[in-house]
């Protein structure tokens, strides 16, 4: 990919920006769409806020002669409630009150009920007879019937019982003035509500739960289809060929059409931004003037448009989210033969990133280290931080979101130029699928080792069947034998069926041979070496990622019912170690080395595995999973074998389990700092480190002269086919 010449960038870059501003499907989404949308649902919602509140609700009040005098519930004219229990007249002329004789319909309680349920009424107050000669002896209580299945009921409900609570509170300061008594007399203690919340925060707290959701969603909208039309539409345009023989590198294409994809999807995130806050900005107006009083200028202020410091840092976490959004899209967009089949990839794209953006609604939520890590969610979260005006948060999360974003968005981009390069993607056929024919071809054609389609289709089996099984057996078994059952049910068994199932040498592909002793050696040595780094490692993960109490003591349950050594090696060291490596240095690692080159393999195969760990245990074991995997895929890549890695993933899990059992005996304080919970001393660590990229430094030489004689990626592949068909 690099180095490129920016200078064809550019004028790949004009080409397609050119034609993107001829088709008049992207020139809509992105200029006229924004402009016309939210005017639209503004005028809506202003329509439907004023005919909600505007038609008047009706109370049935049965009993009216039983109502005192003083102080008045009714008006003059008996066809509402007094004015003066109400914020203002208007909010009084919103209840009408229709008077009703107890020996009416009203009064018969099955009728009453029919009378509800048929919406001719809102809401049934019944006045007691003895209210008026009670109401100085006795504490009576109106019943107030309506119906909750209406929300129009319901909500009248609410508001009358408001205005009783307001007639009870005249009542009581009629009494105390009669009996000379003061008003802190029947209420010692009254709370008052002081909101500190600035104007600008209270619309900050509005926009921080929409904004999110506008911008992922007009981000990816604004990437997708660009995508789809600069490479599935170059495709059936015929164009596609002519741009690969200009004298342009693939790479150099990819960054253009990138570029192209990125400017399109800022575009239309930010027209919409802007679209969005004027018509926010004139709803605020409309409703603050239609709402009266002090709960219409809340309302406007909530509606405010944010300030020019958020709108600032909304651009800034603009950019590189489109530039994620674009390299993703841009890579699925390669994989399509035409349009249509382009518009087939938006509904899982949809269906990842939703979850994602929903997360950050929930109630709790806030950002940490852990959110700042998951793509979409923490520039979500950072996003809210930002708007809300909580700038020390903000700033404090503001690398460990954008960096990994950036992460992520790099590695897209990598794939795309990566799909971009291969002939058999840019140039595939449309086929019709036939799923008869399409198991006899796997099972008839299959090759020597997986593609990196079923490498990734294993990991996914493996999710899917862990859910299932631990669901089945969750309360059927105790904690141990679940998870050895899981173990082999859910990690073990996917890659060993499909290795039966869809390839010709299952040897090969789980690597079953027996490997030279210096990598058994090794396998031993770096387990032990580094033993020691890997636990301060976790420690200081332990430190960012706090383990929560519940998962301690579930995991010190666990360790409690393996009170035997060796019971505790096996369920914890043993098993794992044979069923993961199985998995993920046998299936997983053949599979993705026929699709990627050796080291992105291992790499992505390491990634996975640490994934797993999120996603079964805990996600502290993220990092030192992740690491461990890259040290695992280079034994098993190196000594063309799994057992080094076995030895490798046993050892190491067994000395956690060793290490642990030893607890405060004299072995434990020469190895471990006092009150370190279990971290070795200094020299320890430096002699692990030492010995450590020793021993890697040997087992990345080691290989160096096969490597220089192993075949390119498709040189590979045509081995492979080969092979597959001797």
């Amino acid at each position: 990919m690099w180095p490129l010449r920016w200078s064809i960038v550019w004028v790949i870059f004009n080409r397609e920006v050119r034609d993107q501003l001829r088709d008049r499907r992207t020139l809509f989404m992105i200029f006229v769409l924004p402009i016309l949308l939210y005017p639209l649902l503004g005028m809506g919602l202003v329509q439907f806020a004023a005919s909600f509140e505007q038609k008047p609700r009706t109370v049935i009040l049965v009993g009216a002669e039983s109502l005192p005098d003083t102080p008045p519930l009714l008006n003059k004219d008996r066809t509402g409630f007094d004015p003066s229990l109400f914020d203002t007249p208007l909010e009084a002329s919103r209840l009408i009150v229709a008077l009703g004789d107890r020996k009416s319909s009203w009064g018969d309680p099955q009728t009453r009920e029919i009378g509800l349920r048929g919406r001719q009424a809102d809401l049934v107050v019944l006045i007691p007879e003895s209210l008026k000669t009670n109401l100085e002896t006795e504490r009576v209580r109106p019943p107030l019937f309506y119906d909750s299945a209406d929300e129009k009921s319901q909500n009248t409900y609410l508001r009358v019982r408001e205005v009783l609570s307001r007639w009870n509170e005249t009542i009581v300061a009629g009494r105390l003035k009669r009996d000379d008594k003061p008003e802190s007399y029947t209420e010692p203690i009254l709370p008052k509500a002081e909101d500190v919340a600035a104007p600008g925060q209270v619309g900050g707290s509005v926009w921080a739960k929409l904004f999110p959701f506008v911008l992922v969603m007009m981000s990816l909208t604004g990437a997708f289809y660009p995508a789809v039309d600069l490479c599935a539409g170059e495709k059936e345009r015929g164009t596609m060929e002519t741009l690969l023989i200009s004298p342009a590198s693939r790479g150099e294409i990819v960054m253009g059409k990138f570029f192209t994809v990125v400017l399109a999807s800022i575009m239309t995130a930010v027209l919409n931004i802007i679209s969005m806050g004027l018509t926010g900005w004139q709803l605020a107006g409309q409703l603050g003037m239609r709402g009266g009083g002090s709960g219409g200028a809340r309302m406007a202020m909530g509606l405010a448009s944010p300030s020019f410091v958020s709108t600032f840092w909304m651009l800034v976490i603009l950019v590189p989210l489109s530039c994620f959004f674009s390299a993703i899209c841009l890579a699925l967009a390669v994989l399509a033969k035409s349009m249509k089949e382009g518009q087939y990839y938006m509904t899982p794209l949809y269906m990842v990133a939703l979850p994602l953006i929903f997360l950050t609604l929930m109630p709790g939520i806030e950002i940490n280290l852990f959110y700042s890590l998951v793509p979409i969610t923490g520039v979500s979260l950072l996003l809210r931080s930002l708007i809300q005006g909580h700038y020390d948060v903000a700033w404090t999360f503001f690398i460990p979101v954008l960096l990994p974003t950036i992460v992520y968005g790099i590695l897209a981009l990598r794939w795309a130029v990566d799909q971009f390069k291969r002939e058999d993607v840019l140039f595939r056929e449309s086929e019709r699928f036939e799923l008869g024919l399409w198991i006899r071809h796997v099972l008839r054609d299959k090759g020597p080792l997986p593609s990196g389609g079923q490498a990734l289709l294993c990991f996914v089996l493996m999710l899917t069947s862990a859910w299932f099984i631990t669901q089945a057996l969750g309360t059927s078994l105790d904690s141990l034998t679940l998870m050895a059952a899981g173990q082999a049910g859910f990690i073990l068994a996917p890659p060993v069926l499909m290795s039966l199932l869809l390839t010709s040498s299952p040897r090969r592909t789980l690597r079953l041979t027996w490997p030279s002793g210096r990598y058994l050696a090794l396998g031993i040595g770096l387990a032990i070496t580094l033993n020691p780094l890997v636990r301060e490692l976790g420690s200081y993960v332990d430190w960012l990622f706090p383990t929560s109490e519940a998962v301690k003591t579930i995991l010190g349950g666990m360790m409690a019912k393996a009170d035997n050594l060796w019971l505790a090696l096996v369920l914890f060291a043993v098993i794992p170690a044979i069923c993961e490596e199985f998995a993920f240095r046998g299936y997983i690692l053949s599979g993705l080395e026929t699709a990627y080159s050796r080291w992105s393999a291992i790499l992505l195969s390491s990634l996975l595995f640490g994934f797993l760990h999120v996603l079964l245990s805990l996600f502290q074991q993220l990092f030192n999973a992740t690491l461990l995997g890259i040290v695992l895929g280079l034994l098993a890549v190196r000594s063309k074998s799994i057992l080094p890695g076995i030895v490798f993933h046993v050892m190491t899990n067994g000395l956690a389990v060793l290490l642990g059992s030893l607890g405060t005996s004299a072995l434990a304080g020469y190895l471990f700092r006092p009150g370190s919970d279990g971290l070795f001393r200094a020299p320890i660590l430096v002699v692990g480190a030492v010995a450590s990229v020793g021993m890697l430094y040997q087992l990345w030489q080691t290989g160096s002269e096969s490597d220089a004689s192993f075949e390119s990626k498709d040189s590979f592949r045509e081995l492979v086919g080969t092979e597959g068909q001797g």
